[in-house]
């Protein structure tokens, strides 16, 4: 009776050994990208605005940019 615990017990601990490890294999890793847009930001609110457009002020608080 005790070979059978024994046996079961093993056979549980591979299944799940076996589910650990294809989760883990599976699971995106993440990385930091760049997304392509550069960006100023406003030095009184912090809004952000692309590098390439010619805004002279910020659209949230009216502040210049240059």
């Amino acid at each position: 009776m005790q070979k059978k615990n024994n046996k079961k017990s093993k056979e549980e601990k591979s299944l799940l050994d076996d589910i650990l490890a294809n989760a883990v294999s599976s699971t995106k890793k993440y990385e930091e990208t760049d997304a392509g847009l550069e960006t100023k930001k406003c030095k009184s609110c912090g809004a952000a605005r692309p590098e390439d457009t010619d805004l002279q002020y910020c659209d949230f608080c009216g502040n210049p940019f240059y």
